[in-house]
């Protein structure tokens, strides 16, 4: 069965249909003559910018034009990822992926210039119907086979983390009185202060809170290959899907010291701030109700417990509590960084993306073998993507 750039697209009756469909939106459009000067470096050509928005996906283009159409690539000149030269009711464009973003070029003939939004929008269209009919399917197969690539967010959410705990840091740390002669004046203003400070630390807290479990989740599924990754026997997708805690029994042995400990105060701190705060400030098991005691009043249904609810206080988080949530996140990080996952923290600081086709898992995986052999894996695989990044490749 033939297959279009290794994709394994069969040709059924239903491609042909969506691939003749696209050829009759793009009936206008027609391969570039061998002999067509090249607009990029050749005088007398309109350059432009498109919008970002309209092409989201610039390699969706190349698909339809190259990989569908058949048109060929033009010479790709500096900064450049691919180019294709084309005529649009015979007059010759040529649309490239650069560096920074997608450039539409159009030569001029004599007074007759080419309707930009009009060709644009015929290919936007194209591109739509290729997503649709074709491209869907096989997005369906692939993220079925494994062969998929996960974008790696741990700085970012890292530096939202980061964020909100220095904010919080900075609320919680001692702060001078304002200085006045009036008693009264003095106490109001030191209890206005000390109100505006446990409402930033609190809330700053937990935002953090929030941003630490989801670095936490983020660093699981990039630790997945580095802990008996079956490709044949791991659904990614159910297992991205999965809540943290059997993220983290997946990959790591939560029975083992100091994990253990570690994984029941991360439960503690996530069932008592994060999952409170994220449904509603509804503690577990009616745990934030009240019930009604005749002539007694709403009494809270944890009774004497209530002091350790997160309602207890005008605040959620107070400083002491604060601090042993930092310290309990660094202790994580720590062990992460240092004993137990080590080679996963550290390709999930490289910034690089995880692609989980075979050939790339395996690679990785000899590496891992020796640190120092990792180490340069790393610092090839990051010089490749700077050269694309840059499109200097």
């Amino acid at each position: 069965m033939r297959t279009i750039q290794r994709l394994s697209i069969p040709m059924t009756s239903g491609f042909t249909n969506a691939v003749d469909n696209i050829k009759q939106r793009l009936r206008d459009f027609a391969a570039a003559d061998s002999s067509a000067p090249d607009l990029v470096w050749e005088a007398g050509a309109t350059r432009g910018s498109v919008e970002r928005n309209l092409f989201p996906v610039p390699n969706l283009i190349l698909f339809v034009l190259h990989g569908l159409c058949s048109f060929p690539l033009g010479y790709r000149g500096d900064k450049t990822h691919w180019i294709v030269p084309f005529t649009y009711r015979g007059l010759d464009c040529a649309i490239s992926h650069e560096k920074f973003g997608v450039r539409l070029y159009t030569a001029k003939d004599g007074n007759v210039d080419v309707n930009r939004n009009e060709l644009l929008g015929k290919l936007r269209k194209a591109v739509e119907s290729a997503e649709k009919h074709i491209l869907a399917d096989v997005a369906e197969e692939q993220i079925k086979s494994g062969n998929i690539t996960i974008a790696n967010q741990f700085h970012r959410l890292g530096n939202q983390y980061t964020y909100f705990r220095e904010r919080a840091e900075s609320a919680h740390s001692p702060t001078s009185r304002n200085a006045t002669n009036d008693a009264i004046e003095g106490i109001a203003n030191l209890l206005t202060q000390s109100f505006r400070v446990s409402a930033e630390g609190a809330y700053n807290a937990l935002a953090m809170i929030d941003a630490y479990f989801s670095r936490l989740e983020h660093l699981l599924v990039l630790t997945l290959p580095f802990c008996s990754y079956e490709r044949g026997q791991d659904d990614l997708t159910d297992f991205v899907g999965k809540i943290w805690s059997e993220k983290m029994k997946r990959v790591l042995d939560i029975e083992a010291s100091p994990m253990h400990e570690y994984y029941d105060r991360l439960v503690n701190v996530k069932e008592k701030y994060r999952n409170t705060f994220a449904h509603g400030g509804f503690e577990k098991k009616g745990a934030s109700f009240y019930f009604h005691l005749p002539r007694f009043g709403a009494i809270p249904a944890s009774m004497s417990g209530h002091k350790n609810s997160v309602h207890f206080n005008l605040f959620p988080i107070e400083t002491d509590s604060f601090s042993e949530i930092c310290r309990l996140f660094d202790e994580v990080d720590e062990w992460f960084k240092r004993t137990g996952m080590p080679l996963a923290w550290q390709f999930a600081e490289s910034g690089l993306d995880l692609s989980f086709d075979e050939e790339n898992i395996s690679e990785m995986l000899a590496a891992a073998s020796d640190s120092a052999l990792f180490d340069e894996w790393l610092d090839r695989k990051s010089y490749f993507s700077d050269m694309y990044s840059n499109a200097d490749y």
